[in-house]
């Protein structure tokens, strides 16, 4: 029969105090480590859920103001288009900042200089982002010093969309023109001292300083 010595002995031996250690450790794992564990995965899976929502929320956003965005810029573009002049004026509607007389730093001082080309010392033309004109030409008069010349005449050229209107829209905005042919689809305004405009053909109209006219040129 074992005695309380042996019995001391044998619940102090290695391999039952591991035992009894292993078991305080599984059960303290499973009543506090384990549910620990498992809220914080839980919170993960949930924070990560909502991210993802939260993503896709956005990208949805995101889509729908590039609709939008995308919307708004045809409806300019066609207001542009059926809004070209207003009435007794021959500059463009939001294209009239720089006018016959103006110093090519009002050029400067209306578009940003790397729209603009200066390759050539009489005249800068600049790209347009607009649904009635895609470019438009400054020609200066001659003075030999850029600082002292003066714009003389406008030449704007039209987009796709609105080839073949712009005489109809000059009607429009300035009255019936006062100069013609002979030469075909030419027509001109005079519409004061030093400002007249002309449409030339289904392409471009120009504004200038002196009166056009509509004469064929002999070949």
């Amino acid at each position: 029969m074992p005695t309380p010595d042996d019995t001391k002995k044998w619940q102090d031996h290695p391999v039952v105090i591991a035992i009894g250690s292993g078991a305080a450790a599984l059960i303290f794992a499973q009543t506090v480590i384990f549910p620990t564990m498992t809220a914080s995965l839980q919170n993960e899976v949930s924070s990560a859920r909502s991210q993802t929502q939260e993503v896709a929320a956005l990208r949805e956003q995101l889509k729908k103001a590039t609709e939008d965005t995308a919307k708004a810029k045809l409806e300019l573009k066609a207001a542009q288009i059926n809004n070209v002049f207003s009435v007794g004026n021959p500059y463009p509607i939001g294209l009239s900042k720089v006018k016959i007389g103006d110093s090519p730093e009002a050029i400067l001082g209306n578009y940003p200089e790397e729209k603009v080309t200066k390759n050539v010392a009489s005249y800068w033309s600049i790209k347009l982002d607009h649904a009635t004109f895609r470019e438009v030409t400054y020609f200066f008069d001659r003075p030999k010093n850029l600082k002292d010349r003066k714009i003389r005449a406008l030449l704007f050229f039209t987009t796709e969309q609105s080839s073949g209107i712009i005489r109809d829209k000059l009607t429009e905005a300035l009255g019936n023109p006062s100069i013609f042919g002979p030469k075909p689809d030419c027509a001109g305004w005079s519409l004061g001292k030093d400002l007249f405009a002309k449409a030339d053909g289904s392409i471009s109209f120009s504004i200038v300083n002196t009166q056009p006219d509509c004469i064929v040129e002999e070949k």
